[in-house]
């Protein structure tokens, strides 16, 4: 289970501006400020769809019953759908 990051939404906005407004590496923004390229590369696709609430925090993960999960193993075994 992935751990939830300690960045603000203020950090995150920044991140996404210095991308997609100043056109700054992904790699760079890595460095400067300790952030995987995935978690920066989400960020961004969350404010282009979402805008500002995207970079918000959610306070609850998404529960899903035993039979959605088997379901969803089976057919992931059977190659029926990916990992995505």
């Amino acid at each position: 289970m992935a751990k939830r990051g300690p960045k603000s939404v203020e950090e995150k906005l920044e991140v996404v501006h210095l991308y997609l407004e100043q056109g700054k590496s992904i790699s760079i923004l890595t460095k400067a400020f300790g952030v995987n390229g995935d978690t920066i590369r989400n960020w961004i696709r969350k404010y282009q769809t979402e805008g500002l609430e995207g970079l918000k925090e959610r306070h609850s993960w998404k529960k899903y019953s035993s039979e959605l999960k088997e379901k969803t193993v089976t057919d992931y075994l059977a190659g029926r759908g990916g990992l995505s």
